[in-house]
């Protein structure tokens, strides 16, 4: 009988353990696929962080990032905001959706870059590495895909 009654305190010892996990792992993890709001911890090429909507979702380790600046001065040729989470050992890189540079939408395509191992993501006026106008309106509509580190 103390065989058996030791027998089960351990095993009630042991589901109160995995019980802690469990409730340890459900406060640390973001739910899969909700958009949840970031403030970019950074930037670069504006006089003030550009007022908008900085949000994200995670899907294991793929990060979906949606950026929408309403407002932006520009006070550099480049363009620079710091991602929620670092980026793997690759680099990812992708059209934006729509770009105003010096108070002008432009016309050609622009694009978005995550350089591998990243915190920041950077965004040029053409499909190569295109400055922008260091003076003036500078805003960005990106959608972009990347996986975290």
């Amino acid at each position: 009988m103390d065989k058996l009654m030791a027998t089960l305190k351990k095993m009630a010892l042991e589901i109160a353990t995995l019980r802690q996990d469990v409730d340890e792992l459900k406060r640390r993890e973001i739910p899969a696929g909700l958009w949840k709001a970031y403030t970019p911890a950074g930037y670069a090429g504006w006089t003030a962080l550009p007022g908008g909507t900085y949000r994200y979702a995670l899907f294991g380790n793929t990060v979906f990032l949606v950026i929408s600046m309403t407002s932006g001065t520009s006070n550099g040729t480049n363009a620079v905001i710091s991602l929620p989470y670092q980026a793997s050992g690759q680099t990812f890189t992708g059209a934006n959706g729509y770009a105003i540079d010096n108070g002008t939408g432009l016309t050609t395509a622009s694009r978005w870059n995550i350089a591998a191992n990243s915190l920041s993501i950077d965004f040029y006026k053409d499909m190569g590495a295109g400055a922008w106008t260091a003076s003036g309106t500078k805003r960005i509509y990106c959608v972009a895909i990347y996986e975290r580190s």
